[in-house]
């Protein structure tokens, strides 16, 4: 577990609020302890974030309904660094489902693309412990789609 803290201005809360919505999105979020430190115009929120290891799973409010068909702005969700991997995933997707004849989403959805490269898979045990990646899955693209995650995510 880890921890990571955060002082808000109460009168502008701003980029401070910006990076621990983007933390919070991307993070197993254990708990959030908040107070408010009052001190005039220069009263800040004092928060406290404690986070599990490893990445956590896009939060609820990002997920589409049941029966709506809201889309998520992966470039709101990932870095620019993931997100630039996701487009590399995609494109292979793409360029996979055309050739098979099948719709994107049958070979990963875009939540599956998105985890991969928020948990830094690079094992075919990583790539198969994410939600809705099963043996057929993994015997069909695993190969392909690892190559380029070991690629893109191999340290400098």
């Amino acid at each position: 577990m880890s921890y990571r803290f955060f002082a808000i201005p109460a009168c502008n809360p701003g980029a401070a609020e910006a990076e621990l919505n983007q933390l919070l999105a991307a993070s197993r979020v254990l708990s959030v302890e908040r107070q408010l430190v009052a001190a005039g115009e220069a009263s800040f929120w004092a928060i406290c974030v404690s986070l599990a290891p490893g990445p956590g799973p896009l939060p609820d409010a990002l997920k589409a309904d049941q029966g709506s068909a809201r889309r998520i702005d992966y470039r709101e969700v990932l870095n620019d660094a993931d997100f630039a991997v996701f487009v590399q995933l995609r494109a292979l997707r793409k360029s996979i489902a055309e050739s098979e004849a099948v719709a994107q989403y049958a070979v990963f959805t875009n939540e599956q693309l998105a985890n991969m490269v928020r948990g830094r898979v690079r094992t075919l045990e990583a790539l198969g412990a994410i939600d809705g990646v099963g043996p057929a899955r993994l015997e069909r693209y695993a190969e392909r789609f690892l190559a380029v995650l070991q690629q893109a995510l191999a340290p400098a």
